[in-house]
């Protein structure tokens, strides 16, 4: 227990102190947000890659890279004769079948009673001619008058004759009373499974074509007519350019800014003198492993009176809620970052050291409470690391490991 104790409080053991994980912010500037441009490249808001979901031969293919296609628009289409061949099949299958439930459900009528029993009666002499045949075979091979083989021939004879017997007996009864519920139920599984055939038959006869799933210009057409293609293989890229999506990488220094962005203004290396107005539209959640940096999206209107395509470099710079003055030093932390002690008056918060992994407390000046959290008047500089949750329960050169928000 004394040794437990010792290890608790740190001291007399020589073991390392565990680092607390903490919760913890890099302090953004929105001024300094204001003020920079981040590089990008223009992407098409929709491109997709299409091919067909079957194997077949290129009959039709009107389009040509460049060309300008409505959503609905036929873009390439497949030989469809062994699909409709299959469809027809599958068709024919499920009418005999459901055609065969209906009689089985009516049961036979008067001369298929009178066939029925017809063939039973055959059926019946059949076998009286096979069981006479064979027990003289039995009474002659008991006196070595036959070989085996003509006696083993009687024998299925007879047995044949036999289960020709119980079959047309079974015909009958289903005729007079009926198909057995069980019989009905198995027809109806098999139909079940035939509408399922003919289902799956349509559908891979409307794979042969492949129709514009949104309005857009072909960027690339990657086979030729007549040419047999492969289920999945690519066959044209659709690029849809009525808008144009940019994305650039923001520090994490500068990522909590990013909901305060109400939009952004774009240049592009191929029209210099032209501003472009666009929005954010998606804010990345994960950093690269690499850079460190969260995918901020902005999307901009395609233009009436130039053409921004795809691949093309930009610039993007943040404009930022007007509300947030640039007289405030600009500095903001989340509420739960700042602590008073019971004895003191004065604010603090904990900041992190990224290269001892420590924490230490400082001071600092608060001003007024904004979208983003809490002004941080005097204290902090951009970059600090700042404890977002437990600060009650930290301690002055404490190890801690970060775990940013």
């Amino acid at each position: 227990m004394a040794v437990i104790a010792a290890a608790g409080c740190g001291s007399g053991t020589g073991d390392p102190e565990i680092p607390r994980p903490v919760r913890a912010v890099k302090v953004a500037d929105v001024v300094g947000l204001r003020s920079r441009t981040f590089p990008g490249r223009a992407e098409a808001v929709d491109e997709v890659d299409l091919s067909f979901r079957v194997t077949g031969q290129v009959i039709k293919l009107p389009v040509r890279v460049g060309d300008r296609v409505a959503k609905g628009d036929l873009l390439a289409a497949l030989d469809p004769i062994d699909y409709r061949t299959a469809l027809d099949l599958a068709r024919g299958n499920l009418m005999r079948a459901e055609a065969e439930l209906a009689a089985m459900e009516a049961g036979a009528r008067p001369e298929e009673i009178l066939q029925l029993q017809a063939g039973l009666s055959e059926a019946e002499s059949s076998l009286e001619r096979a069981e006479a045949e064979h027990q003289r075979n039995v009474a002659l091979r008991e006196r070595g008058a036959v070989s085996q083989s003509e006696f083993d021939l009687s024998r299925t004879m007879r047995d044949r004759s036999a289960a020709q017997v119980k079959t047309a007996q079974e015909a009958l009864r289903i005729g007079q009373v009926g198909a057995r519920k069980e019989d009905l139920l198995a027809k109806a599984g098999e139909i079940k499974a035939l509408q399922a055939m003919v289902t799956d038959a349509e559908n891979r006869l409307s794979f042969t074509s492949i129709m514009a799933p949104f309005e857009g210009g072909v960027a690339a057409r990657f086979v030729d007519n007549f040419q047999t293609v492969q289920a999945q293989q690519p066959i044209l890229r659709l690029l849809n350019t009525a808008s144009i999506k940019i994305v650039v990488q923001v520090p994490e220094s500068a990522i909590s800014l990013a909901p305060l962005v109400e939009k952004v203004t774009c240049w592009f290396d191929a029209f210099p003198d032209r501003e472009f107005e666009g929005r954010v539209f998606e804010i990345g959640t994960e950093a690269t492993r690499t850079t460190r940096t969260f995918p901020v999206t902005a999307l901009i209107d395609q233009p009436e009176d130039v053409k921004i395509l795809p691949g093309m470099a930009a610039r993007v710079q943040a404009v930022v809620d007007d509300s947030i003055s640039i007289d405030q030093h600009q500095l903001t932390v989340p509420l739960g970052a700042v602590f008073a002690p019971d004895t003191q008056r004065q604010s603090y918060v904990w900041l992190v050291d990224e290269q001892n992994q420590t924490v230490s407390r400082r001071s600092v000046q608060t001003g007024a409470i904004s979208s983003l959290g809490l002004t941080i008047l005097e204290g902090i500089e951009p970059g600090d690391w700042v404890v977002t949750a437990g600060v009650h329960s930290l301690r002055e050169g404490q190890r801690v490991r970060l775990m940013t928000e």
